[in-house]
């Protein structure tokens, strides 16, 4: 039987996602699986679903070797730094001792220090990726560039380069959809997923500030959870301060939060409202964004720093990649708002463009690897 190891629901996060969407494609794939979950402290006790066979916290080092003797099958883990226990995660080479023949998906390649680590953690990190390499059979990149970056780092087992999936999903009916939420007229910007400084929230707010004087019908929405370790650390004083600044700009009627956890529905309707995403995340270095993904799917509009997954799927005019300029990011939230024919030639090749990666194209590309690696094959009805 086949295992997925990380997060999965009811905890709320973009691997946990993941997770779930990946087994429910490979099921449909004629794939069956079960779950093993690694969990914070009070996470562990949550109602999870009957797929979900173990439950691991965080920090439990001997929870990851129990679990590690109990994985007989193959194993699909999904790896992102600090996910795991120890340092930067490094708890998860336990999980990797497991006997069985092991994909591990890679959530974010570091080629430099994201912002607020130095090259001692950078190189730790990519230690621990070797390491990860010498216990599995393959690994899995959610960007295009990701077998270059683990060849360049000294990873000699195969690298698949599988897209971060995404849903089938229509094109929303964005005017009917505005509507709804009050903002018929309106210009709406977007922005959503666990909220935190990773965001870039209070850039776009001065952003905001520039665009206004000059269109004042553009709104902010911005939609998603506090991050759960923010909010473990310090409350919830993160959005406070994010209110406060939005107000001392003199925006705080123009930005708009819907906090709290969105279920698909709710996320459909107030990200297919949207005319244009904005993705101003500070590190250049990640290479999987579900927020990305998903805009994608709906055939959303992006402006976006130039991230790796950002410049690999906005090229061809599907999106507007800029440097953290708060002026060039206001004039082209202007040109855009006053250019309706640019706007939807980049929402049609945005929808396109994520045909290519439908969760039911993903999972086969999941299943091939099983067969290649691991001789798992699609069970007879």
């Amino acid at each position: 039987m086949l295992t997925l190891v990380g997060t999965y629901p009811p905890i709320r996060c973009g691997i946990a996602t993941f997770n779930r969407d990946l087994r429910e494609a490979l099921l449909r794939e004629g794939v069956p699986s079960q779950v093993a979950v690694v969990a914070h402290p009070e996470e562990v006790s949550l109602p999870f679903p009957e797929e979900v066979v173990r439950v691991v916290a965080k920090e439990d080092r001997e929870g990851y070797r129990a679990l590690a003797c109990l994985l007989r099958g193959p194993v699909i883990l999904q790896h992102e730094y600090g996910l795991y226990g120890g340092k930067w995660g490094d708890y998860v080479l336990d999980l990797l001792e497991a006997q069985g023949p092991k994909l591990v998906v890679l959530h974010t390649l570091l080629q430099a220090p994201p912002p607020g680590l130095g090259e001692v953690d950078l190189r730790y990190m990519q230690g621990l990726l070797r390491a990860m390499a010498e216990r599995a059979q393959a690994f899995v990149a959610l960007h295009p560039e990701g077998e270059g970056l683990l060849r360049a780092l000294g990873v000699r087992i195969p690298v698949a380069h599988i897209p971060h999936g995404v849903p089938d999903l229509p094109r929303p009916p964005k005017e009917a959809l505005k509507r709804a939420l009050g903002l018929e007229g309106a210009f709406l910007l977007f922005t959503y997923g666990l909220l935190g400084p990773g965001k870039g929230l209070e850039f776009a707010l001065r952003v905001l500030a520039r665009v206004l004087p000059h269109n004042p019908r553009v709104r902010y929405l911005v939609a998603g959870r506090l991050h759960p370790n923010l909010e473990r650390h310090e409350g919830r004083r993160y959005l406070e301060r994010v209110r406060e600044m939005a107000e001392a700009l003199g925006v705080g009627e123009a930005f708009l939060l819907r906090e709290g956890y969105l279920s698909e529905e709710e996320l459909y309707r107030l990200a297919g409202a949207a005319d244009l995403f904005l993705l101003p995340y500070p590190n250049l270095e990640q290479v999987s964004s579900g927020t990305l993904s998903y805009a994608l799917a709906l055939g959303k509009a992006v402006l976006s720093t130039p991230f790796r997954h950002a410049r690999a799927a906005l090229a061809a005019g599907r999106g507007v990649l800029l440097p953290l300029e708060e002026e060039a990011w206001a004039q082209a939230v202007l040109a855009l708002a006053e250019n309706p024919e640019r706007l939807r030639e980049m929402e049609e090749r945005a929808y396109a463009y994520a045909r290519d990666f439908t969760w039911p194209r993903v999972a086969r590309a999941y299943r091939r690897l099983l067969e290649e690696v691991a001789d798992v094959r699609p069970r007879v009805a």
